[in-house]
C-alpha cells in the first residue's frame, strides 16, 4: 500500500472496507468520479427493456393513445427520470431515447417527420429538463414536510 492509500483506508468493526471505482446504490450506479454517465446508460438500457416489453400495447389497436402514454409515464418514464445530476449531454441522451418512444407509440415512422414541439404537443408530453425539475421539486417538498429530527432531512 501507498502512503495515499494508506490515509484513505477506512474500517468498520476492525474490517478494512474495499475500496472500489463504482457500486449500485437505491438501483443507480456511483462511481469514484462522481460521474453519472455509467448511471444514464444503466437506467436507459433498464427503460428500453421496459419498453420492449411493453411493445403489445404499443401495437395494439384497441388502446387509446391516451392509455399508452399513461402506461409510457408510469412503466418507462418512471425508470428513466430517476437521475438527480443532470447535464446538458445527459439531458440530450435522455430526450432522445423518450422521442424515440413516443414516435413509436404514436406510429411516426421514417422518412415521415414531425418537429419535436408537434410530437409534445400531439403526446401533451413535457421535455425531459421540466419532468426531472419537477420529480426534485416533489421529492424537496415531501423531505421538506417531515420532522426535523428525520434523517431525511439532514
Amino acid at each position: 500500500m501507498t502512503a495515499n492509500s494508506k490515509q484513505r483506508e477506512i474500517k468498520l468493526k476492525d474490517e478494512e472496507l474495499e475500496d472500489v471505482q463504482s457500486f449500485t446504490y437505491l438501483g443507480s450506479i456511483v462511481t469514484s468520479d462522481g460521474g453519472a454517465d455509467e448511471d444514464v446508460k444503466s437506467r436507459i438500457g433498464k427503460a428500453r427493456q421496459a419498453f420492449n416489453t411493453s411493445r403489445s400495447v404499443w401495437n395494439s389497436t384497441s388502446i387509446s393513445t391516451k392509455s399508452k402514454l399513461r402506461i409510457f409515464t408510469t412503466n418507462v418514464k418512471s425508470v428513466l427520470l430517476q437521475i438527480w445530476r443532470v447535464t446538458r449531454s445527459i439531458s440530450k441522451k435522455l430526450q432522445i431515447f423518450t422521442y424515440q418512444c413516443l414516435r413509436r407509440i404514436i406510429k411516426i415512422y421514417w422518412p415521415e417527420k414531425i418537429s419535436d414541439r408537434e410530437l409534445w404537443a400531439r403526446t401533451k408530453q413535457d421535455c425531459i429538463p421540466v419532468e426531472i425539475a419537477r420529480c426534485k421539486w416533489n421529492w424537496i417538498g415531501h423531505t421538506s414536510r417531515k420532522p426535523t429530527s428525520d434523517t431525511t432531512r439532514l
